[in-house]
């Protein structure tokens, strides 16, 4: 595989990956209006086991997203550490590449472990979802 051709793949890769992460953001958008809705209602029990239910399951998705991300530029930054090895002449671009994304020629582990940041967020939007529907607006 070319320098052209793992680039080619990464873009094709975060493409596909950006339009299950903009519906699952919607998807968390409608999950907080949900509970939003439910808490000015005095929903019952029933509404909010749905609604909590509905919010992890969009913030799990989410979630996935973002880890396909992630492991698209570590399989790029391995695809292109590995063609380095091969001696293939590669461009200050990929070289810059695998250096900051830390390729190597191990392969990479998909993992749904978020980065520090990404744990933050995950933290926020549950809150915003699920906590002030159970312990109420004003905690």
């Amino acid at each position: 595989m070319s320098e052209v051709e793992i680039y080619s793949q990464l873009s094709h890769s975060l493409s596909t990956t950006a339009l299950f992460g903009i519906m699952w953001a919607f998807l968390l958008w409608v999950a907080g209006r949900s509970a939003s809705v439910a808490i000015e209602s005095n929903a019952g029990i029933v509404m909010k086991i749905a609604v909590t239910v509905f919010g992890l399951v969009s913030l799990f998705q989410f979630n996935l997203a973002a880890s396909y991300v992630r492991f698209g530029f570590e399989t790029a930054a391995h695809s292109l550490a590995v063609l380095k090895e091969s001696g293939a002449d590669l461009s200050a671009r990929a070289l810059s590449s695998i250096e900051v994304m830390n390729g190597s020629t191990d392969v990479p582990q998909f993992s749904l472990m978020p980065e520090p940041i990404g744990i933050l967020f995950i933290l926020s939007v549950g809150y915003l979802i699920i906590g002030r529907l159970w312990l109420g607006s004003k905690v």
